[in-house]
């Protein structure tokens, strides 16, 4: 498995295995690939740049702060 394949795959963990809190229970998140390496996450709030490469993961969010576990 390359770095990127697993660092996304740790981050998609991440997003599912948040425990919400009450706040995020009815908040989906869906995950669309741009490009290699390049997603764009969905939810409530706004939206969620994610850059992933072999040397790690970049995030942009536009800081909608109920959502930051959830996001995580």
């Amino acid at each position: 498995m390359s770095a990127r394949a697993l660092i996304l795959s740790l981050l998609l963990v991440a997003l599912v295995g948040a425990r919400p809190t009450a706040a995020q229970d009815d908040v989906k998140i869906t995950v669309t690939r741009v490009a290699d390496g390049v997603y764009m996450l969905m939810g409530r709030g706004g939206n969620i740049g994610l850059s992933v490469g072999d040397d790690g993961a970049f995030i942009v969010d536009d800081q909608f702060a109920p959502l930051t576990e959830k996001i995580k």
